[in-house]
């Protein structure tokens, strides 16, 4: 027994000691991002090393895949395109050229089937919302629900592996990298559709009529992480944080994170004890969300009314335990209290706003670094579509805030990191 026990001990410390390497994006990560795509290189085992494969839920290399293609490329490093069919997903083959890569790079952007009756189907009632043609420069772009959806029921199809999944897993747990992005990466449920405002009032006593229904998948993502955590991507630019907080309260799971776009968080041991390590482009102040809801009251869903929602803003060098929950900031961050650069927080008029991006972290960040503890922002009522007012107030007196210029010589850039903030969100009538 105790035999036994030694080498169970022994080959779980091994697994610990092997590179496994998430890269969780943020979405709408550049071409030119040149610190991300370096760090994906060196984490697949260098330019003279890396076999990086790049697999689409396609007959054929996508749009998307072609532009990650040409970037490993241009980069030296050897690349391979691996589209995935209803056939291929299960052809041994295909498994096997995986399984000789030494990083991954999932895509999401499938490709269209105007021959399926699904689509042809699916295209008429798809919101008017949806994203048309893809931004040009950038990888893991926003695309239409239903290529999410395509590319989990492909690769996990209700929450079983395929054997192209396993393969992916199996360079993975080899010391490999993989990427893609964050929103489908966990095993907790993942976000299908929908904005912050229609999460918020999905299933309340409020009538509404939003533009983009709410939605999303129980089975979960590709469970290369696994942590029970929802997590998001397009975080702060398209205002997710409440549609991420209303998934979790919906899956009866406590801890979410949310990336922000043209960022990524890099995390050592996915499949063991995670951490996650921030990676930005030079110079911005993007980051990732992290929410704990353990405390929210259980009504609050019924009552569109979610108090004592605690969330933290982690950026560049911030390492996150996913485990603990705890994180480790860099040397060259300084506590801030006493430190604050201005007297009044500056609320915000529209808080979920798709039009004027990143209002919830502007003014998290903007309160953290004043002398006032709290303020109240709202979002606007509207009877085209019919939408209620909602009240948003974030109280700092519990946080913790960690702040630099950024050390890189050149950008001046004043970055802020912060720990246990708390939210109170409240719906309140139409106009």
């Amino acid at each position: 027994m105790i035999y036994i026990t030694l080498i169970t001990f022994t080959s779980w410390l091994l697994t610990l000691t092997v590179g496994q390497n998430l890269v969780l994006i943020g979405g709408n990560l550049r071409v030119d991002n040149a610190i991300v795509w370096e760090k994906m290189v060196k984490l697949a085992g260098g330019q003279d090393v890396a076999r990086i494969g790049v697999v689409s839920a396609s007959d054929d290399v996508t749009t998307e895949g072609d532009r990650v293609i040409g970037t490993f490329l241009r980069l030296g490093v050897k690349v391979t395109g691996i589209p995935v069919n209803e056939s291929r997903v299960n052809d041994t083959a295909v498994a096997n050229l995986i399984m000789q890569q030494t990083g991954i790079f999932i895509v999401e952007d499938s490709e269209d089937k105007p021959d399926s009756f699904w689509n042809r189907f699916t295209s008429l009632i798809r919101p008017t919302g949806s994203p048309g043609e893809p931004p040009m420069g950038v990888v893991c772009y926003e695309t239409s629900s239903y290529k999410r959806q395509n590319l989990l029921e492909m690769l996990r199809p209700s929450g079983v592996d395929s054997p192209v999944l396993r393969a992916i897993q199996s360079v993975l747990k080899k010391g490999g990298m993989v990427a893609g992005n964050a929103a489908i990466m966990g095993k907790a449920p993942v976000i299908i559709s929908g904005d912050s405002i229609s999460s918020l009032l999905a299933g309340t006593r409020f009538f509404s009529s939003p533009r983009d229904q709410f939605s999303f998948r129980k089975e979960g993502g590709l469970a290369l992480l696994n942590m029970d955590y929802v997590i998001d991507s397009h975080l702060s630019e398209k205002g997710r944080e409440m549609r991420t907080i209303r998934t979790l309260l919906e899956s009866n799971i406590t801890r979410g994170i949310g990336v922000d776009e043209n960022t990524a968080l890099v995390v050592n041991n996915p499949l063991a004890m995670p951490v996650g390590k921030v990676v930005t482009a030079l110079g911005v102040i993007s980051g990732v969300f992290y929410v704990d809801v353990s405390m929210v009251p259980a009504v609050s869903m019924m009552n569109a009314l979610y108090e004592n929602v605690i969330f933290s803003f982690f950026t560049v060098d911030d390492s996150l335990d996913f485990t603990s929950g705890k994180v480790i900031y860099p040397s060259w961050k300084k506590r801030m209290f006493g430190l604050e650069q201005f007297k009044s927080a500056v609320p915000s008029d529209d808080i979920f706003s798709l039009v004027w991006p990143s209002q919830w972290r502007q003014t998290a960040l903007r309160l953290m670094n004043c002398n006032e503890m709290n303020v109240t922002s709202h979002s606007p009522a509207s009877i085209v579509p019919l939408v209620p007012g909602v009240t948003v107030v974030f109280d700092r007196s519990g946080a913790v805030g960690f702040a630099a210029n950024l050390p890189d010589n050149f950008s001046n850039t004043y970055v802020i990191s912060f720990q246990g903030m708390s939210a109170s969100v409240k719906v309140l009538r139409i106009l």
